[in-house]
């Protein structure tokens, strides 16, 4: 009979000499010889948590069940496998709809019966239960630091040394971020004036999301956070184990911001906040809008006008960025059906013969976001198949434990590494992306079937600026008519 080894080992436990990966091992290969049974694979994970299935050693044994390459799956105890009494039972019912056993080297326990399958589901309601215990009484020690004013854990904060001091050549960064975004600029738009200034933010660019959790954060305020939001009265929370109350405590690091400057960027990121995604995104044009006569970008407002029968006209317009903060630009404002105007009628003027076609693709490259996107889950695979290397190495008794552990831990901080980079990376709207080509000659027929929200979408896919110009000086235009005006250059990306 063809048997699979399990291990895993924690990071507290890992001191722990009875559950090392040596000593798992050794106890799980005499428990197999002394059962006539064949090690067909060793699984093994490295500082994972038993909380969930999310392992990658634990993802891989459930293929291979699924594949039937063994029949009896080896650990050395049961919380060796899980501690949820829920992933047990999914795990036991797949082995058993697999035809797969399962056995314990240091428990009694059986599949067989009903009374062995009910006596190990106890056993994972305790393990359970135990950590269940565990987690509350970390989150009370949490908390009970952020009260004291102790910062709870986790990775220093940009712009502070380990000490809780300013670091100048960071803070210096953070003021510029706060300072494009209080002068008009979107999120997105402030991340890619940093990168376009060449400012790294501790070896990675800037996103949107270091953007967003620099302004969000209380800390740079003096304040320590700890905790999950209300919303509509009721706590929010992404944790499994349950909700979190929110605790705010005076923290002991060096303030970058005053708690009013805090408060007054907090109060126009509430403020430019509309139904889920920003006001801005019902100007379709917005974020790409350049003004031809200073090259500062133009922003979305509007005026109402009053209908004969009381109701009213909302009017959506673009203003250059310089002339509402009066810098002297003397570009008027344009009329979004003005925008919509000039850009379907750029489009129907360009020839489309095949040739020009191809060299406008050539123009319209994948965004920086995908290929940086794409880049990272090629180095995510790389990752996956270098720490199955090093077990397979290990299993063959080709490298001992230490060099193992030393390499899966590198491979572990790789690992995360890259899973955090992905994760604040925006998602791709669809799954099937069209070519930019074929969506730009698309426009005037899609344009009329989206709302607000997705023709901005759709822009920004497309457009990286379109710069507008007219030699009208501050005029109005005149009721019927739109002010004389160009598209002077477009550029894709």
């Amino acid at each position: 009979m063809k048997a699979a080894i399990y291990i895993r080992v924690s990071t507290d436990e890992q001191a722990s000499d009875g559950f090392s990966i040596e000593a798992q091992k050794r106890r799980l290969i005499s428990y197999a010889d002394s059962q006539d049974w064949d090690v067909a694979e060793v699984y093994i994970d490295d500082g994972w948590s038993a909380k969930d299935l999310k392992r990658p050693e634990m993802q891989r044994m459930i293929k291979d069940v699924e594949g039937r390459l063994f029949d009896v799956v080896l650990v050395y105890k049961l919380d060796r496998m899980t501690r949820s009494a829920s992933d047990c039972d999914n795990l036991l019912k797949m082995f058993e709809l697999h035809n797969v056993k399962f056995q314990s080297c240091t428990e009694s326990f059986e599949t067989r019966t009903a009374t062995g399958r009910l006596f190990i589901r106890l056993v994972a309601d305790i393990a359970q239960w135990e950590r269940e215990n565990t987690a509350e009484r970390v989150r009370m020690g949490m908390e009970q630091m952020v009260i004291e004013g102790r910062r709870p854990g986790g990775p220093i904060n940009f712009g502070y040394d380990k000490y809780e001091r300013l670091v100048e050549e960071e803070i210096a960064q953070i003021r510029l971020v706060r300072k494009f975004y209080m002068e008009g600029d979107g999120i997105k738009a402030v991340a890619e004036r940093m990168n376009e200034m060449g400012f790294i933010r501790r070896g990675y660019t800037w996103s949107a999301f270091s953007v967003w959790y620099v302004l969000d954060n209380p800390y740079y305020a003096g304040k320590l956070r700890y905790g999950t939001k209300k919303a509509n009265g009721k706590y929010v929370s992404r944790k499994k184990e349950g909700v979190v109350p929110l605790t705010f405590g005076d923290g002991s690091q060096e303030k970058l911001f005053t708690w009013e400057e805090y408060q007054e960027h907090k109060a126009e990121m509430d403020r430019r906040s509309f139904t889920g995604f920003p006001q801005s995104r019902e100007y379709c044009f917005s974020g790409v809008l350049i003004c031809g006569k200073c090259g500062h970008k133009m922003s979305g407002r509007y005026h109402q006008n009053k209908r004969k029968d009381g109701s009213y006209n909302k009017i959506k317009s673009y203003m250059c960025g310089n002339r509402q903060m009066g810098k002297g630009c003397t570009m008027p404002m344009f009329r979004q059906e003005l925008v919509e105007n000039l850009i379907m009628d750029w489009i129907n003027d360009i020839s489309l013969d095949h040739k020009q076609l191809k060299q406008i693709a050539v123009t319209i490259e994948k965004s920086t976001e995908e290929r940086e996107r794409e880049f990272l889950v090629k180095e995510l695979e790389k990752v996956k198949e270098r720490k199955k290397k090093w077990q397979r190495m290990y299993a063959d008794d080709l490298i001992d434990e230490n060099e193992l552990r030393e390499h899966t831990r590198d491979e572990l901080t790789n690992e995360r590494t890259i899973v955090e980079q992905l994760k604040i990376m925006p998602e791709t709207l669809n799954k099937e992306v069209t070519e930019p080509g074929d969506l730009l000659f698309e426009l005037p027929d899609l344009w009329p079937l989206l709302n607000d929200k997705e023709r901005h979408d759709l822009v920004l896919d497309i457009f990286k600026e379109i710069v507008l110009f007219t030699p009208v000086e501050k005029a109005q235009a005149r009721k019927g008519k739109f002010i004389p005006a160009s598209i002077e250059k477009i550029t894709f990306n």
